[in-house]
């Protein structure tokens, strides 16, 4: 048994389906799968009950996942035990990142901790938020700055919510409902959206508030970054959702509220395995920045 295998697993558990877990991981499903297979057949046990439409957690695969969660804080814990005090050696901080984010000066809150621990290299990844997870879980991120759907657990750790906001959409300035102040969900069901793709944290924040609202989504069209969506957009494709603070970021769509909006909660994540006194550094001046 590998890390790898532990990290895979944990990754299957935790979306409950192996395309979504393929993606965050960046591997192929059918690799993913197979290495679960064997993972299983080298314990002799069945970790995943497997439907058609579903992957689930057997009773043995829940101790193999609280077990799973102990050995990746583990090794967090023996790599930040045998690293050197930053104050006087090398140390590095790495920081997962959604994009764009609108409400805080990242850039500057790393240049204050650079001052404050000069030798520390840093090195910021922007990412998906559930790419995010999984590398502080498995120990290649330090810090995570994510947006979840509201209700989205983060097993074995620490997160701190740094605000909440709701979704608007944005449309172009030459669109048909560019004049209006509102709408609700329901309209949207007969026009194209641009959406993250199928699967990601951004898109399930869209495809919950339609279910809650019961209306089914119309025709997507998907892109993997806030620039594409937003170029899309402005060129007249289709509307999209996104959260309200990054109007200033695209000052040629017009932003409308939706009446039932989605909400997404941007949060700060650590694995409490992996503490010292950078990355502590870092958090603090992070939730001191926002709430200020």
């Amino acid at each position: 048994m590998e890390l790898r295998h532990i990290r895979y697993a944990v990754a299957v558990a935790e979306e409950q389906h192996f395309g979504r877990a393929a993606m965050r991981l960046r591997v192929a499903q059918s690799a993913l799968s197979s290495q679960i297979r064997d993972l299983e057949k080298e314990l002799g046990v069945e970790l995943f009950a497997r439907t058609s439409r579903s992957v689930n957690v057997t009773a043995v695969g829940q101790t193999f996942l609280e077990r799973a969660y102990s050995v990746l804080g583990a090794v967090s814990r023996l790599v930040a035990d045998v690293a050197p005090d930053p104050t006087t050696s090398t140390r590095r901080l790495r920081i997962g990142m959604i994009e764009p984010l609108a409400r805080v000066d990242v850039v500057a809150i790393i240049g204050r901790v650079s001052r404050r621990y000069p030798n520390t290299t840093v090195t910021l990844l922007p990412r998906a938020s559930a790419e995010i997870l999984d590398g502080i879980a498995g120990g290649d991120l330090d810090v995570g700055i994510i947006g979840l759907a509201p209700g989205r657990p983060n097993p074995g750790l620490t997160s701190t919510a740094l605000w909440t906001e709701p979704h608007a959409l944005f449309v172009a300035a030459e669109h048909p409902w560019a004049l209006r102040e509102s709408v609700r969900l329901a309209e949207l069901s007969e026009v194209t959206m641009i959406d993250r793709p199928a699967g990601s944290e951004a898109r399930l924040q869209s495809d919950h508030a339609f279910v809650r609202s019961s209306v089914t989504r119309g025709r997507i069209l998907e892109a993997d970054s806030a620039e594409l969506i937003g170029q899309l957009t402005e060129a007249g494709l289709g509307v999209t959702l996104l959260p309200t603070s990054l109007a200033s970021i695209f000052p040629r769509l017009r932003m409308i509220d939706v009446i039932d909006a989605p909400t997404r909660t941007v949060s700060v994540v650590t694995n409490p395995g992996n503490a010292n006194a950078v990355i502590a550094a870092f958090v603090e001046d992070l939730i001191t920045a926002v709430r200020r």
